[in-house]
């Protein structure tokens, strides 16, 4: 009987062990069970996200008790700016042209693109700016209003140079940005350059031409500058005064050209010696030679070039007109300057078609006395010449 008991005992110690060992395996493989379920969640949830798209959270079924998750948005690094660092937080140096706002009326008031003349640049702190004659037409200088960073000004007084065909308007400020002008010589073709056409939206355009001139094959003045920049692109409506710089964020020259054309530029070389003389005399005021010539750079000669060389200012008779090639009574005439001879120096300047005589004079004070190196009749000579002076601005009415 006791043995019996003893058996009994053992055996069911043995059941309840191993029903312990059930319970306590099933437990932990529901547990890892339930681990993997969880962890597994995020993952299938990034796959089907990924898969329809879906960039916002993902909100599970309420049959569930997993609680919701959610995916994290990450922002992509900006871009970096293709603007050259002078451009950074610059404010704006241009500003645009209006004609006939007047107080009354909103519709009286509003300067809109029918009242837009064009573009004008700020060259002082204290209001002067400049802009093309072609922009402003025939418009009077009461009609004149700059819009210029948010707000609006008249235009107290003006005056046109038709040395290079500019304009030059003062307001009433203070404390306002100002430009800076390039060497137009250190540049060349294929240059990229950014033309600020509106406020304050730059588009890189490219240098095609330093050399384009408005009449190659015309006698020109040598009081008059007309040599022009070419670019890449073409100008639209109210362009006409935009402003365009190099990296540095120095002025090359501003828009010329019409609307469809070209875009074409005066070089900021003799705006600036036209802006200098504005300030000194209160007045823009030229040296003059007294010439009318070809740039021979710019021409083409069929046959026996007759003894020309194939650069420098040949003096000539112009045939539209009839002015004679030496103007009488002027410096050249003077010097004993003729029809036929060729300028080829200023002083150290050689034309050798990268500027015109015009604006190589241009950088020169009225009364100075300057060296040519003429080719006349074959040889070559040195004649000494004191320039003359000529006012050549107007003030705007």
């Amino acid at each position: 009987m006791t043995n019996r008991l003893k058996f009994f005992r053992s055996t069911a110690f043995k059941a309840l062990a191993l029903v312990a060992c059930a319970a306590i395996c099933g437990g932990v493989a529901g547990g890892l069970a339930g681990f993997y379920a969880a962890s597994s969640v995020p993952a299938q949830l990034s796959a089907q996200s990924s898969a329809t798209g879906t960039a916002s959270g993902v909100k599970l079924s309420a049959a569930t008790s997993t609680p919701a998750f959610s995916l994290i948005p990450v922002e992509r690094p900006a871009l970096a700016s293709i603007l050259p660092p002078a451009f950074a937080n610059r404010a704006s140096l241009v500003g645009s042209l209006y004609r006939g706002a007047k107080p009354g009326t909103f519709d009286d008031r509003l300067l809109g693109d029918d009242r837009l003349l064009g573009q004008v640049v700020a060259l002082t702190s204290d209001g002067w700016f400049l802009t093309s004659a072609a922009a402003l037409g025939n418009a009077h200088l009461a009609d004149l209003t700059i819009w210029f960073n948010g707000k609006t000004y008249a235009v107290a007084k003006g005056f046109s140079d038709k040395m290079n065909d500019t304009v030059y308007l003062k307001i009433d400020a203070k404390d306002l940005p100002s430009a800076s002008f390039t060497r137009v010589q250190d540049l060349s073709p294929g240059t990229e350059v950014w033309a600020e056409l509106l406020p304050g939206e730059l588009q890189p355009l490219v240098i095609l031409n330093l050399n384009a001139r408005l009449a190659p094959t015309d006698s020109v003045s040598s009081e008059i500058a007309v040599r022009r920049i070419l670019l890449s692109g073409t100008t639209a409506a109210g362009q006409r005064g935009g402003a365009v710089w190099d990296d540095a964020g120095l002025l090359v020259g501003i828009v010329e050209s019409a609307p469809g054309e070209a875009m074409r530029l005066v070089p900021a070389s003799g705006i600036d010696s036209s802006f200098s003389s504005l300030l000194f005399d209160s007045q823009i005021k030229h040296a003059v030679l007294g010439v009318r010539t070809v740039d021979l750079a710019d021409v083409h000669l069929g046959g026996d070039r007759g003894g020309l060389p194939q650069q420098g200012a040949l003096v000539h008779d112009d045939r539209k007109s009839g002015k004679p090639g030496v103007a009488p009574n002027s410096p050249a005439a003077k010097a004993k300057l003729k029809s036929g001879d060729v300028i080829l120096k200023v002083e150290h300047d050689i034309l050798d078609g990268s500027a015109d005589l015009g604006e190589i004079l241009a950088a020169y004070r009225p009364g100075t006395a300057v060296t040519l190196r003429v080719l006349s009749s074959s040889t070559d000579s040195d004649v000494s010449v004191t320039l003359g002076s000529a006012v050549t601005s107007e003030p705007l009415k």
